[in-house]
């Protein structure tokens, strides 16, 4: 924004509704004054006082008019141009007999202040001051005896009008500066309240994706974990009651080790609602942790021949990244106990190109002849994928070209 439009902005807020009151107000006491006190009052002499400051005014309200409309500068300046000549033609009216209207000089002078810059208002008073110097030495024949008591009367009164009259600008522009102050800080509450308002709506969606993103992760764990467990705990009891009466001593056995997954069971409850880790990965390191897993999967699989290769070197991984490839294997080895009817699986854990990955291969039946997770209600593979994916990796599962 240019310095002109904004200036022009202040001039016109500044010709409020009191000084064009106080304005008019003097207007009308200067020609009440001289009108009464005009001792030779002709037709003649009132016609032309009367057109002088009808023009006046009529140039004043003008001026009033456009100053809300932002004028231009070269009008703002041929407006108080004509205005400073109207004032010099009624200071010369005491010629056709007419009493001089000294007040309307007062006004010409407070608008210098008020709309002018503050040099410029003071220039401009001065040079009127010195035209009022002139028009009363001319219209007292150049008797500055008679003359300099007239001019030290008026002084003061220009004086205090200046004072006045910047005072009221100033009063006026620090007005307008907190009414627009007042504006903008409505327009900031307003915002701030929208704002807030966003931010509710914000928070209650990131706390209902909280709660979900929560819920799916709780719903893995558990599936995970718990359920890990209860499928060795459900094969275990279908083999010990074909074993009770063939072979009571292996279906004792069995039971013993039921007793022991189950009590494994009840220990990966406590530690999911502890910390929803498992107990291995928190006291183990990830290939300790899948050894143990095979060595619960050799005893509870005894047909199946696993074979580990988990001989690598790894890079220090994230506890999220261990837990996740854990669940991956797990997960892995509880399908393929339930529905692979396999009997060599493979697990191996390689780490290549800054990559980790986790394969676990076996030669049973396949995915395509087994009933697939989807299609028997489960959630494994989908919550295995989810986990990974969290973690910017990825899950391939299906039958191998050689079978399994």
């Amino acid at each position: 924004m240019s310095s002109q439009p904004a200036t022009e902005e202040r001039e016109a807020s500044n010709l409020s509704k009191a000084g064009i009151s106080a304005a008019y107000i003097t207007l009308i006491i200067g020609c009440l004054f001289t009108i009464l006190t005009t001792t030779r009052l002709t037709l003649l002499n009132f016609l032309v006082f009367t057109v002088l400051q009808v023009c006046y005014s009529a140039l004043l309200w003008w001026m009033i008019g456009t100053a809300w409309k932002r004028p231009k500068r070269w009008q703002l300046v041929l407006a108080m141009g004509l205005l400073v000549l109207i004032t010099e033609a009624v200071g010369l009216l005491p010629v056709i007999g007419l009493q001089w209207d000294w007040l309307l000089f007062q006004v010409t002078l407070a608008l210098f202040f008020i709309l002018l810059p503050l040099r410029i208002a003071i220039c401009t008073g001065v040079l009127l001051y010195l035209a009022v110097v002139i028009n009363l030495g001319w219209l007292d024949k150049w008797q500055w005896s008679q003359v300099y008591s007239s001019l030290l009367t008026l002084l003061p009164a220009f004086i205090f009008v200046a004072l006045f009259s910047l005072t009221y600008r100033i009063l006026e522009l620090q007005k307008e500066r907190a009414e627009r102050l007042l504006h903008q800080l409505e327009v900031a509450n307003a915002e701030l309240e929208r704002a807030h308002a966003q931010l509710q709506n914000y928070a209650s969606e990131v706390e209902e994706l909280t709660i979900v993103h929560e819920r799916t992760r709780l719903a893995r764990e558990i599936h995970d974990s718990l359920g890990h467990y209860l499928s060795i705990l459900n094969i275990q009891l279908e083999t010990i009651s074909k074993l009770q009466e063939r072979n009571p001593a292996l279906a004792a056995t069995e039971i013993a080790e039921a007793r022991l997954v189950a009590a494994q069971s009840m220990q990966e409850v406590r530690n999911a609602v502890a910390a929803l880790r498992p107990t291995s990965i928190a006291t183990l390191s990830l290939a300790e942790a899948l050894t143990q897993l095979g060595g619960e999967f050799e005893r509870n699989a005894g047909e199946t021949e696993l074979t580990l290769d988990l001989d690598t070197r790894l890079p220090p991984i994230s506890p999220d990244l261990q837990v996740a490839l854990y669940r991956a294997a797990q997960e892995s080895l509880t399908n393929i106990r339930r529905h692979a009817r396999a009997s060599k699986v493979l697990l191996r854990l390689r780490y290549e190109d800054g990559a980790v990955e986790l394969l676990v291969l076996d030669n049973g039946k396949g995915a395509a002849q087994s009933t697939s997770e989807g299609q028997g209600g489960g959630f494994g593979l989908l919550g295995l994928r989810e986990r990974i994916a969290l973690l910017s990796g990825r899950v391939t599962s299906g039958p191998a070209e050689q079978g399994g």
